[in-house]
């Protein structure tokens, strides 16, 4: 883990304070973003911009828009300009299935609908169909695969 992302991690904690259920979250995700992108042996660089953008994916609570928390809290902790850059576009195309670029932003949609899978609980069916449409990378099929049996 980079000084960067120890940096915006304890920034993230200290955002959402008390909040268990956000923490548990962004905790969540990113933890699991973190090991598909190593196991997929990403590079360095790829790496640090997909963990930065795994802890603060859910700042803004609006996709496809502005990153104007994410890109506050970063630029606070004096977050590289390249950095940001990349996060803030990985965040405003979150879903946006046409615009991902790397696979950094693969992984963390990947990481982001298992945690999120998990915590609607959503059904094998509903599961199935997004997976076969959305899930690209070989760790991230494991992972819904040992998650859900898909």
């Amino acid at each position: 883990m980079t000084q960067s992302v120890n940096t915006v991690a304890k920034a993230m904690k200290d955002y959402y304070g008390s909040d268990e259920q956000k923490v548990r979250h962004f905790v969540s995700v990113y933890t699991l973003a973190k090991t598909i992108g190593e196991l997929e042996k990403l590079p360095e660089q790829t790496q640090e911009y997909l963990e930065i953008a795994a802890l603060v994916c859910d700042i803004d609570n609006c996709r496809c828009s502005e990153c104007t928390k994410a890109r506050e809290l970063l630029k606070k902790q004096e977050i590289e300009y390249e950095i940001v850059d990349r996060v803030c576009y990985i965040l405003e195309h979150f879903f946006d299935y046409e615009h991902i670029t790397g696979l950094d932003h693969q992984i963390l949609l990947e990481a982001y609908m298992i945690v999120d899978f998990k915590e609607k609980g959503l059904s094998h069916a509903e599961i199935i169909k997004v997976s076969n449409a959305r899930f690209m990378t070989n760790y991230g099929r494991a992972f819904l695969k040992r998650a859900f049996g898909v």
